[in-house]
């Protein structure tokens, strides 16, 4: 009995040896040896999905109709969401959604996969007399779908904030505030807003179409009706046509302690102010305005011209993942123009242009479908680059940074560097803090972390590594030296994390080089420049004062003497 259990044991032992690893031939009706290969199938089981909702918040919203739901997840495969006890609505990503009713409302947003469904809530009010912002300026026009019951919500020019998309509370906070008119120019302000805080604060309405203004070669904000307006902001005024302009504020040229020119190129002039009033510039013309051909009667100017409503692209794949995006091209010259679109030799593998060369007549825009790629073995890091867009001899550059993460990544990163370390200068020190996310190994595992800091070029400029053990989550300050002999400029700081060879990532940009002067400091030095005149005057006062006492008792003592006859 003991043979037979030992012979049975080691037959299915044999057995399961050769469908594991062994080729196993068999007849097929033909007679014809068939071999079929048997491998090993390894799957790996992932969490249930996490799942944060980025909008709405627990706030108030001024409107009750498209509504932005964001939110953010890792490992689901289906989402849906319901309004209070509405039924439920399959998404496949962000998406806008109505209210009925200023009351209350709780929205409820679920994900899953095969592993369970993860669910989260977020309870919200309506006010759409709280407070009103007219904005119109900053709008396409749009026609309602009145047939379909639709609410058409109006598009932003260009990068335009939809304030809208925000709460009331965050509305009193607002940061990255942007008012854009593709044609013309745009402003960025880089220092928080409250936005409820004008000159009328009790009316509880902002006006910016009354009181902001850019068109050609002019940003205008009438900083006595919205004081609280009256920020550091960068600036942009497209379609110049000088060579070397220079900035003016008020139709006078502006100091170099309230403008500071960052670059010109293609005829869009970036600079940057620390207050509001009314700015344009001047100089001579460039060679991009050249004489029309013909003769005869009078020939006119060809202005070659156009404009690109996207500055930057900055996102991030997973090995396999693709994502579609588009820009838009207008033709601003007075000729029809011939375009091409290029990519950075950095880019080409993970960049696709739906029509890289096309002509556009004076006023025709086009929209330009682009598709970003990371192919399954391509290497996860962080990739820089330009799309760049050429017409008769007039460029211009969308800067792109793409980080690609491993497939399988269990882990997650996120950075953030405190504005008081977003500029910086050469020699010094910049802090950030960086978080990290354990997905899916439930234990305490060690995984690799680099801190690097890149140029626009994508040349690497530092390299630090650690080992940080991480079992939920991990925080931690970390500072970098700044070499002494780097150029002024924009960088990024490259977080790649690496365990078991899957690397996830994060980065943020920073500048090297002088912070603009703030409106404060300009307080702080108006102030001090106020007490110092005050005490320059009460001593010049005091002097006098007492040259005017000794010349009075030099008059008493020689009336005493008699040296001089007492005055009538």
């Amino acid at each position: 009995m003991k043979k037979w259990v030992i012979f049975s044991f080691s037959l299915l032992l044999l057995i399961l040896v050769l469908l594991l690893f062994k080729v196993i031939e068999r007849e097929n009706p033909s007679g014809e040896a068939i071999s079929e290969q048997v491998g090993l199938n390894i799957s790996v089981i992932f969490p249930p999905p996490s799942l944060t909702i980025l909008n709405p918040t627990n706030g108030t919203y001024l409107s009750k109709n498209n509504l932005l739901l964001n939110f953010s997840s890792s490992y689901a495969n289906n989402f849906w969401y319901k309004v209070d006890s509405e039924n439920n609505i399959t998404i496949n990503s962000s998406t806008y959604f109505n209210v009925s009713g200023m009351e209350s409302h709780t929205l409820y947003l679920y994900a899953n996969n095969s592993n369970g469904t993860t669910s989260k809530n977020i309870t919200f009010s309506i006010n759409t007399t709280k407070f009103t912002i007219i904005d119109d300026e900053y709008e396409e026009e749009e026609d309602s779908d009145e047939e379909q019951g639709n609410i058409t919500r109006h598009t932003k020019k260009g990068s335009s904030t939809d304030f809208l998309d925000y709460s009331y509370e965050e509305l009193q906070n607002f940061s990255n505030l942007i008012l854009h008119q593709p044609n013309y120019g745009k402003i960025r302000f880089n220092e928080a807003i409250n936005l409820t805080n004008d000159e009328d604060y009790g009316d509880n309405v902002l006006n910016l179409n009354n009181n902001t203004e850019i068109s050609f070669n002019n940003i205008e904000i009438n900083s006595t009706a919205i004081p609280n307006f009256n920020k550091s902001a960068t600036l942009w005024l497209y379609n110049l046509t000088f060579s070397n302009p220079r900035i003016l504020k008020d139709g006078a040229v502006c100091p170099d302690s309230i403008c500071t020119q960052e670059n010109y190129s293609g005829g869009t002039l970036k600079f940057n102010v620390t207050q509001f009033s009314v700015y344009s510039s001047e100089e001579t013309p460039t060679g991009q305005v050249t004489e029309s051909p013909g003769g005869g009667g009078g020939g006119g100017k060809i202005i070659n011209s156009f404009t690109v409503n996207k500055e930057e692209f900055k996102l991030k794949l997973k090995q396999g993942e693709f994502r579609a995006d588009e820009i838009k091209i207008k033709n601003t010259g007075t000729e029809t123009s011939d375009f091409n679109i290029t990519i950075s030799p950095t880019l080409k593998e993970l960049i696709k242009i739906g029509e890289k060369t096309f002509s556009l007549a004076p006023n025709q825009e086009k929209i330009i479908e682009i598709t970003f790629i990371a192919e399954e073995n391509l290497t996860p890091d962080l990739y820089l680059g330009e799309i760049i867009i050429e017409s008769n001899g007039v460029k211009k550059q969308i800067f792109a940074a793409i980080e690609v993460e491993s497939k399988e990544a269990l882990f997650d990163v996120s950075v953030e560097i405190p504005s008081k370390y977003k500029y910086v200068l050469p020699g010094e020190e910049i802090l950030f803090k960086v978080e990290l996310f354990n997905l899916g190994e439930k234990k305490r595992v060690d995984i690799i972390v680099e801190y690097i800091i890149k140029d626009k070029e994508g040349n690497e400029i530092l390299n630090e590594k650690e080992t940080i053990a991480v079992e939920t989550s991990a925080s931690k300050i970390k500072i970098l030296q700044i070499p002494e002999n780097l150029k002024y400029g924009n960088y990024i700081l490259y977080i790649k994390t690496t365990y078991n060879g899957a690397v996830a990532s994060a980065s943020e940009w920073f500048i090297v080089g002088k912070k603009p002067i703030s409106k404060e400091d300009i307080r702080i030095y108006a102030v001090a420049a106020f007490l110092l005149i005050l005490m320059l005057f009460i001593i010049f006062e005091i002097a006098k004062i007492k040259k005017s006492y000794k010349h009075h008792i030099n008059e008493i003592t020689l009336l005493k003497k008699g040296m001089i006859k007492q005055r009538q």
